[in-house]
């Protein structure tokens, strides 16, 4: 184990011996209490949240004698909040017991990481090494709870009592299982899920990857044992509380023994300095795959069809082959961790500053969030009110006050939105790990050479936009695979180097996300394009005569267009693009497209930082009021009215020497007719990504922040419309969908 490893792994126990110490302080005070312990029922509530504390932590790091001893004092407290055991001496007698063996258990483990290094090859229980006589104090204090429990047990009526012969056995049996079932598994499932997913993330999308092209890089090797090592500890930790009866239980058994296998296989690997093959690489994605189907199962119980045993059999299969090639004795066994080198404790230097962290569950930040937005609402209000004590009631005075307490809020609103923006805000590495894998699976099986690289992994975006964009992204990473990328032998007889080259980079400009996907492949033919689309009816002959090169390659965004020759397993179908564009204009994103024949293509996908707050341009027409997204707005103008054309019902007009569409939103929503007789015309210039629109309304009046208040039922369906939101004087508005507008007033 390396230094950085250590480090990281003992400020995780420094961290719980530090909260164990307050959970300590706290339950002496309050046991002593215990003996005037009338009715009051938070005494109970105080006690079990310290020693939940201290069970749940211990559970964590594998320390299974102070989980054993705390899962009994649950018991006990949990009993006296039921009122069916009573406070006696006794009672008082052992839990201080339990006080005086943990507090000396706390010394010891701090001795040991003072004075110990101990390394991923030792054995996961090195934290538990027992002094002579702990072990002993152990079970004592394990019996003294025990017996303390049986002789505070409130007595009940004969027929209810349970038979004198075992009676301590079924009772304490009964608690414990419905402990076990409802307790401790319950809050360690969501914790299981989630550890073991960022480890197998973790050797998915990178130390596998960097296996393939290196198979001898020793240290992606010994990452992946320290990752699997993990994932079998945190999968004993969650057996040792299941209910051995249920299914989880039986589930999680195979899972552990195919973990245990493949933890086996990478010990031998490491140890015999084997060279990480494909045939490894291969099997290795099996597993990665079979233990995120189990992790996915969890919630439903339902392992019968994830190919446990035909895992199990592959991982022995290789190990068998591997141990064979070391045809001796002590070649043919499988290396047992322990025989590693151990390092030096001197060799080790603790860390003084150990930042902390915390993982809080999304829907609390989408709470907070939406807390945040009404804050915002009310911060509008300010300076609505202000205005209207200095117009309508003539008191500047007041006006200035509240104007001034209107600002200082928006400080605070500002500040808090900000932080709060932070917390949700994630590196698009998270998506982008997943695409070598994408690459090297399609390079399989379509016998091509390629490569990816990846730049600005480090943009941060919102956690609800990545978990969204990471399908449309998967896909067009997958298009530009099979679609952009040639055949080595094309590569080399068009002058290009065999290996294909796409680039997957992401970078900040203007408050918005670019996410690109370049290529050096084949590039789109528009030629080609028209062909297709005029054969499968998508457009005329005469319409199509009449497209740019630009316009006529967005028309593989259209529903059922293909240039794909076959159906393969990668695409060919002609599905996909549309919903791609789809997906990412649900999310206020625009996605364009550039390419250039036997040069290549580049997908641009601008996404805005988050979906909570926006900003947006108010306008008015026919006395209603509505609100335009910044995102797609590109200019507010004034059109004169001899400057607007009209051809074949179409209206347009010119700017900078430029021929864009234009229409009335009056008459796009039917509010009312297209009013040109005034002498200029408000017009907002709106984008759909590749083409601008001009959008005539009355009024333009400010820039505001608004919050999106989504619509239900049949308003969800009205055209054109994405949402509400509230002004700051209470009204409610409408928020305009650009893309659906330009649809509208095209058709």
């Amino acid at each position: 184990m390396d230094k950085k490893n250590y480090e990281e792994d003992m400020s995780i126990v420094k961290m719980f011996i530090d909260e164990w110490t307050s959970s300590f302080n706290s339950l002496e005070k309050e046991i002593l209490k215990l003996e005037l312990y009338t009715k009051d029922m938070e005494l109970p509530d105080n006690l079990l949240a310290d020693i939940h504390c201290i069970k749940g932590g211990s559970s964590f790091i594998g320390l299974s004698s102070i989980t054993r001893l705390c899962y009994e004092i649950e018991i006990i407290f949990k009993a006296l909040e039921n009122d069916e055991i009573t406070v006696k001496t006794e009672l008082i007698d052992s839990l201080l017991f339990f006080l005086d063996f943990f507090k000396a258990y706390l010394v010891r483990l701090n001795k040991i990481i003072s004075e110990k290094c101990f390394t991923d090859e030792d054995d996961e229980r090195y934290l538990e090494t027992q002094y002579e006589d702990q072990k002993n104090q152990e079970e004592q204090v394990y019996n003294s709870l025990k017996l303390a429990f049986k002789k505070c047990q409130v007595k009940e009526p004969e027929e209810n009592k349970i038979q004198e012969q075992g009676s301590d056995n079924v009772n304490l049996d009964m608690l414990q299982s419905e402990e076990f079932k409802y307790g401790l598994a319950e809050g360690m499932q969501e914790q299981f899920q989630l550890e073991n997913l960022e480890h197998i993330e973790k050797i998915e999308n990178d130390l596998l990857m960097r296996l393939d092209s290196n198979s001898a890089d020793r240290e992606a090797i010994n990452e992946i044992f320290r990752a699997v090592h993990s994932v079998k500890g945190g999968a004993g930790i969650y057996l040792a509380v299941l209910n051995p009866q249920s299914t989880l239980y039986i589930g999680l058994k195979q899972f552990l023994e195919i973990v245990h296998a493949y933890e086996s296989l990478l010990a031998l690997i490491r140890d015999k300095e084997c060279k990480f093959e494909n045939n490894l690489v291969d099997l290795s994605f099996f597993v990665m795959d079979y233990l995120k189907s189990f992790i996915s199962a969890i919630d439903s119980e339902k392992f019968e069809k994830l190919g446990d045993q035909e895992i199990l059999d592959k991982i022995k299969q290789q190990l068998s082959d591997l141990q064979s090639l070391n045809s001796t004795a002590e070649n043919a066994r499988v290396i047992t961790p322990q025989e590693a080198p151990k390092v030096k404790a001197e060799d080790v230097k603790s860390k003084n500053n150990v930042s902390q962290s915390i993982r809080v569950n999304q829907d609390k930040l989408d709470k907070m969030m939406n807390m945040i937005s009404e804050l915002l609402i009310a911060k509008n209000s300010f300076m609505h009110i202000s205005s209207k004590l200095n117009t309508d009631y003539d008191l500047p005075e007041i006006s200035k006050e509240v104007k001034e307490v209107g600002a200082y809020v928006n400080r605070i609103s500002d500040g808090l939105q900000n932080s709060i923006m932070s917390i949700r805000m994630v590196e698009v590495k998270t998506v982008f790990q997943k695409m070598p894998r994408v690459i090297r699976d399609i390079a399989q099986s379509t016998g091509k050479k390629m490569e990816l690289i990846l730049q600005g992994e480090n943009t941060e975006i919102d956690k609800t936009i990545i978990e969204q964009i990471s399908d449309p992204l998967v896909h067009l990473i997958r298009n530009s695979a099979d679609h952009g990328i040639e055949s080595f032998e094309d590569r080399l007889l068009k002058g290009k180097p065999e290996t294909g080259r796409i680039v997957l980079r992401a970078y900040n400009k203007n408050k918005q996300v670019y996410i690109e996907i370049e290529d050096d492949g084949k590039g789109i033919d528009p030629g080609g394009v028209k062909i297709k689309a005029i054969e499968k009816g998508i457009v005329s002959q005469n319409e199509a005569d009449k497209m740019s090169q630009n316009q006529l390659i967005n028309l593989i965004f259209l529903p059922g267009f293909s240039l794909a020759k076959k159906i393969t397993e990668v695409s060919g179908r002609g599905v996909g693009m549309d919903i791609v564009k789809s997906n990412i204009t649900k999310i206020n994103g625009k996605v364009t497209i550039e390419s250039e024949v036997d040069k290549g293509t580049k997908m641009t996908i601008q996404l805005p930082l988050s979906l909570a707050v926006s900003r947006g341009l108010i306008v008015e027409v026919d006395h209603e009021t509505y609100i335009f997204p910044l995102d797609n707005i590109v200019e507010t103008v004034k059109i004169n009215r001899n400057s607007i054309h009209e051809f074949n019902g179409k209206f347009f007009t010119y700017l900078r020497g430029e021929a864009i569409g234009i229409e009335w939103l009056s008459k796009i929503f039917s509010t009312g007719k297209r009013d040109n007789k005034k002498e200029e015309m408000n017009a907002v210039i709106v984008s759909n990504g590749f083409e601008n629109y001009a959008i005539v309304v009355d009024k333009l009046r400010n820039e505001q922040e608004f919050v999106v208040k989504t619509l239900e039922g049949h308003l969800a369906a009205i055209p054109g419309i994405s949402g509400s939101t509230l002004l700051g004087n209470g009204q409610v508005v409408l928020i305009v969908n650009p893309v659906d507008l330009l649809k509208l007033a095209e058709e």
